[in-house]
């Protein structure tokens, strides 16, 4: 089924005005429906994107996108739950991981505790969360990995107050040899803990690393006997007044480390300047001791000032990256050339440890009619399973509010399928509408794919200013996504 809609038809179609009565359920158009995307002002946004990139877009002009074959759900009882991270088992199990808020953020009642959903049959029916710890406050930054035998780690920040009253940061883990239903928690280590711990774990559950923003810059902490015991924290790279958040770590077959991370100014971001945004992808071959940086891109961090929501906090450029079976790294990446300008979506490779790289390939540069340029790309995850199948999942505004995409490659990122939407429904909240959803509840979202082929993506959704928001969840078969 091809429904062709014009630029006309289209505008309407953002509105709900047209066919949202017959599929209020639904969203805009039918399971597994194919949309494409007509008129001059479509083709002129894509041509003002190569020109203004100077390299070849990876849509043109009535390309199509599709609808999921399923409709995205939300997680039960997930409401005020935000910043997921998603897992996968050997089994067809999927686990997602998300701190339930109660109160504010920065209010002087605000506490969070993280909470864990579990599916037994590749997401079709999640349980209701249960807590991973109750120990410590302020449960924050929570990632999930699955190793090959089924045991779950989780890393997170938390904080305990001394003899004198004060808080203090704790990097924490929990591991579940139950399949989720209970956990072990224990603290890593309290050296400079400041945000943003990023986990990774060997396939054979030996060998553990987490990257975290500390002071005098980013530490690796790491453990080579399954968490048992662990090194002292080592600077990856003096900060020399840059800022770093870790978004992404893998550890790959050969045993390598590749984590990516953006670095900007401090002063800058304390005096809410335009700053410079650089995003590197670090790869370590002696567990963390040294490392070797691959600078992708920069782009300008500004406070605000997102081009189609012009109070939106921050726009920033952002980075993510997955590795293969066969050690590739695979890369995600945003990109603009000119503060006022919309993300795209880009995406490289290295086969060879980092020494060589693909020429950057625009994954996404979707037309936007009604502002009459490309959509705006962010919150990015990418994942690998086995050597040649990598999807990418994000979120863009072409609908007019924002919606989570997902593009899958079979053949390690020569060619890639077609764009499908994910957030394809416009009920089940009130900040649902038929041309998407208003806000990302909180930061990131996560994805995985599991061992049946399907790329599994979460994401909070929510009103602006994290007044309120929930975690929904949706999948695709990455098989027969890909290219043909």
């Amino acid at each position: 089924m091809v429904l062709r809609i014009s630029l006309a038809s289209l505008l309407s179609f953002m509105l709900g005005v047209a066919f949202f009565a017959a599929r209020p359920a639904a969203g805009l158009v039918a399971k597994g429906a194919t949309v494409e995307i007509q008129g001059s002002r479509a083709d002129a946004a894509i041509t003002m994107f190569v020109e203004r990139v100077g390299e070849v877009a990876s849509v043109a002009a009535g390309q199509s996108w599709r609808q999921p074959p399923a409709h995205e759900q939300a997680l039960p009882e997930s409401t005020d739950c935000w910043e997921p991270a998603l897992a996968v088992g050997p089994r067809g199990q999927v686990y997602v991981v998300a701190g339930r808020r109660h109160g504010m953020p920065r209010d002087k009642d605000f506490e969070q505790q993280q909470v864990i959903w579990r599916s037994e049959n590749r997401a079709a029916m999640f349980e209701a969360p249960r807590p991973i710890s109750t120990e410590g406050l302020t449960h924050a930054d929570q990632r999930i990995v699955v190793d090959a035998k089924g045991a779950i780690y989780v890393s997170y920040m938390d904080w305990v107050k001394d003899a004198t009253g004060r808080r203090r940061s704790r990097l924490r883990l929990a591991r579940s040899g139950d399949g989720g239903r209970t956990f072990l928690a224990h603290t890593v280590t309290t050296e400079h803990v400041i945000d943003k711990p990023e986990l990774a774990v060997s396939n054979d559950g030996k060998h553990f690393y987490i990257v975290y923003e500390s002071s005098p810059g980013p530490r690796v902490i790491a453990s080579h006997d399954g968490g048992l015991s662990w090194t002292d924290p080592m600077v990856i790279m003096p900060s020399e007044g840059r800022h770093f958040w870790p978004e992404a770590l893998a550890v790959a077959s050969d045993g390598s480390i590749w984590l990516a991370v953006p670095s900007m100014s401090d002063s800058d971001i304390a005096q809410g300047k335009p700053t410079l945004v650089t995003l590197h992808v670090l790869r370590s071959a002696d567990g963390g001791r040294t490392w070797n940086d691959f600078p992708m891109s920069s782009s300008i961090r500004i406070k605000g000032r997102c081009p189609h929501r012009p109070d939106c906090p921050v726009k920033v450029n952002t980075i993510s990256i997955a590795v293969d079976a066969r050690s590739r790294a695979h890369v995600l990446y945003t990109k603009s050339t000119a503060p006022d300008q919309p993300y795209a979506l880009y995406y490289r490779s290295s086969s060879d440890s980092g020494k060589t790289w693909s020429s950057p390939y625009v994954l996404s540069a979707a037309p936007r009619p009604q502002s009459g340029d490309t959509a705006d790309h962010d919150y990015i995850s990418i994942a690998t399973s086995g050597n040649q199948r990598v999807c990418a999942g994000w979120v863009d505004d072409r609908r007019g509010a924002l919606d989570v995409w997902a593009r899958c490659s079979n053949d390690a990122g020569r060619r890639w399928g077609a764009e499908t939407l994910l957030s394809d429904r416009s009920d089940g909240a009130p900040y649902k509408s038929p041309a998407g959803f208003k806000a990302f509840y909180g930061h990131y979202g996560g994805a995985a794919i599991d061992a049946y082929g399907r790329f599994h993506v979460v994401w909070a959704a929510g009103e602006p200013g994290y007044l309120t928001g929930s975690v929904w969840v949706n999948s695709i078969d990455a098989r027969s996504a890909g290219a043909r």
